[in-house]
């Protein structure tokens, strides 16, 4: 550290700027005690001037301070204000008659100095930036110049390209991709064959999927070439570009085809899709031809552009064959749940008829026999008479227990009636039977709908107020049916806890509301859009929406 600053100090003191400040701070002192150093008696050599303070020796300063400011920078500068302000400084405290002023000039001059030293390094970065601006926009235009020139000299793979990603981005049908390429190459390389094989993973086989200029036997002779087997290959195989100056007489040929063909100069490069081979791209002609490296380059990025169009429409097919499939499924899945459903109805309603046609029928005979016996037993005691009594009661609640699953099952109503009827029931069994009331409010023109439509939609309804029942710890819910000439809105709100509802329909089922999950699926039966709004302490609305 030692000799590094030895070293600093050395180059200071070589430096002929640092001897012309010296000089001038020499200088300086001799003005500021020009009786101490001098002898004379005069309070300032400036005297002739009508100034009897040392102003103007103070001032003077400046010039070094300024000048150190120009020659070293902000650090000479500050540390000539310091020169400057122990030169000032004791001839303002102890020898000055005025010493408040001496001490404010000083003060001013020490602060003028800095700011001018400021000043000066603003200026001297603010230039550092600019010529360093320059020098970046010098290298920026030599980037471009190299740019530009690389643009031109790549004029001619990119208006290919061009054309190439034109032509199959206007389509994801994997055979007109292929053929559209094909014949796009033919035109912007002047050749006279050419020829896509994609690679069959399964069998590991290239096949001919797209050709122009050679002959059907040609096509089929050379169909179905193995991984390694022939020109095509061997790129297949090494996924690196093969050039072939006569492949009628080269000793890899492998299929006698291709001399027959009189094919001589060949091109063959890799389709790629994510590093990964999925077939070859071959070029050729009759005639003898050199594929200089742009032709090459060219052909390539054409080739793996090719490439990632072959992946995208085989994804393409079997996405779209997947969601085939899926569709069928669906239907399926949908014909299934619509004949349960179905299953599921007329099974209630046969049980619903022989609950009101065999078992209540027989309940209401044993009711009446029990009523004839009571009246005509008059030898009863008391207390037996009060018990059968008790035993009338508890058959007719069970009467009309049995009526009430009955009319739960398959209300009666809804058959004969229609479904605003049995909503009118529904309610009031709700309101009566189970401590929810329930307010039914119909708007618009009321109107049949299909019998199965009707069905679904009065069990979404009653399964809706069997959950205000059960879950919601509600004292109250609203049912409400709109009518417009477009389509029909039913509707249940209750005012019970409510709870928050999953991002996905999905997720009810995980959270145990399988009775909303088959409303859901009830609803997709008959085309119809059911919504569920729920926040906790707020209630929950559950709305079915169906096309008229």
């Amino acid at each position: 550290m030692s000799l590094r600053v030895f070293r600093g100090v050395a180059g200071v003191m070589a430096n002929p700027h640092f001897w012309v400040v010296l000089a001038m701070f020499a200088v300086g002192v001799v003005l500021h005690y020009p009786q101490q150093l001098l002898g004379t008696a005069s309070d300032s050599l400036f005297s002739f001037l009508g100034l009897s303070r040392h102003s103007i020796e103070r001032v003077f300063l400046l010039l070094p301070v300024t000048y150190c400011g120009l020659a070293f920078r902000i650090t000479g500068g500050l540390a000539s204000l310091v020169v400057a302000l122990a030169i000032m400084l004791p001839r303002a405290i102890l020898i000055s008659a005025n010493q408040p002023d001496a001490l404010l000039e000083t003060g001013g001059i020490i602060v003028m100095g800095g700011l001018v030293n400021l000043w000066f390094e603003g200026y001297r970065r603010e230039q550092g930036r600019c010529q360093q601006a320059l020098l970046k926009l010098e290298a920026v235009r030599k980037e471009l110049q190299a740019q530009v020139q690389a643009m031109r000299n790549s004029q001619r793979r990119l208006a290919a390209l061009d054309e190439i990603s034109h032509t199959v981005s206007h389509s994801l049908e994997l055979r007109d991709i292929l053929n559209a390429a094909v014949t796009k190459v033919r035109e912007v390389m002047d050749l006279e064959v050419a020829l896509v094989f994609l690679l069959n993973e399964k069998t590991q086989r290239l096949e001919l999927d797209a050709y122009q200029g050679v002959s059907p036997e040609f096509a089929a002779g050379v169909d179905g070439l193995k991984v390694g087997e022939g020109f095509n290959g061997r790129v297949a195989q090494t996924g690196e570009p093969l050039l072939v100056e006569n492949a009628s007489s080269d000793s890899r040929l492998t299929r006698e085809v291709v001399k027959k063909e009189g094919i001589q100069a060949q091109l063959i490069v890799p389709m790629k899709a994510q590093a990964k081979v999925v077939g070859t791209f071959s070029v050729a002609t009759r005639r003898s031809r050199r594929f200089p490296p742009e032709d090459i380059e060219m052909l390539s990025h054409i080739a793996n552009h090719m490439g990632a169009a072959v992946q995208n429409a085989r994804l393409y097919q079997q996405q779209r064959l997947m969601a085939e499939q899926e569709k069928q499924m669906q239907e399926r899945l949908r014909y299934y749940i619509k004949e349960i459903t179905r299953a599921q109805e007329e099974e209630r309603r046969r049980i619903a008829q022989e609950l009101h046609d065999d078992t209540t029928q027989e309940l209401i005979t044993l009711l009446r026999q029990m009523d004839d016996l009571i009246a005509t037993s008059e030898h009863l005691s008391p207390q037996d008479a009060a018990r059968q009594e008790k035993l009338l009661e508890q058959a007719s609640k069970i009467v009309d227990g049995v009526r009430r699953s009955s009319q739960d099952l398959r209300p009666s109503l809804l058959d004969d009636l229609g479904l605003m009827p049995a909503l009118e029931w529904l309610t009031s069994d709700v309101t009566n039977h189970l401590g929810v009331s329930v307010e039914l409010s119909v708007q618009g023109a009321v109107r049949r709908l299909p019998p199965e439509t009707e069905s679904v939609l009065f069990r979404i309804i009653q399964e809706a107020l069997r959950n205000v029942w059960k879950h919601a710890e509600a004292s109250q819910a609203w049912v409400s049916v709109e009518f417009s000439d477009t389509k029909a809105v039913f509707t249940v709100r209750d005012n019970g806890r409510g709870f928050e509802v999953p991002e996905r329909i999905e997720d009810l089922a995980l959270m145990g509301k399988l009775g909303l999950t088959g409303m859901w699926e009830r609803a997709e039966l008959i085309g119809a859009k059911l919504s569920l709004e729920s926040e906790p302490g707020k209630g929950t609305t559950v709305t079915a929406e169906i096309p008229l």
